[in-house]
């Protein structure tokens, strides 16, 4: 079967954002975040799911992930 990029050729591994990292303030550690999603692809997987009832995910893997890596390199569910 050819490459296609079609969902069904999705790892079946994904980055959950319910439950990121916070600094003791209780501020989403961002820093931490990118070391998180640069492993997790760095390891071959590409999906990421966020929502906006997890506070700040969508913010935080805009900083983490959306401004530091092609669009190509992963898929997001929102």
């Amino acid at each position: 079967m050819a490459n296609t990029g079609s969902l069904y050729d999705t790892p079946k591994l994904g980055f959950g954002a319910m439950r990121l990292p916070r600094t003791k303030t209780g501020e989403i550690d961002i820093e931490q975040v990118k070391e998180m999603v640069d492993i997790f692809l760095d390891r071959g997987f590409t999906y990421f799911d966020t929502a906006y009832v997890y506070t700040g995910s969508e913010d935080a893997l805009r900083e983490a992930l959306v401004k530091r890596h092609p669009r190509s390199a992963y898929t997001i569910a929102t």
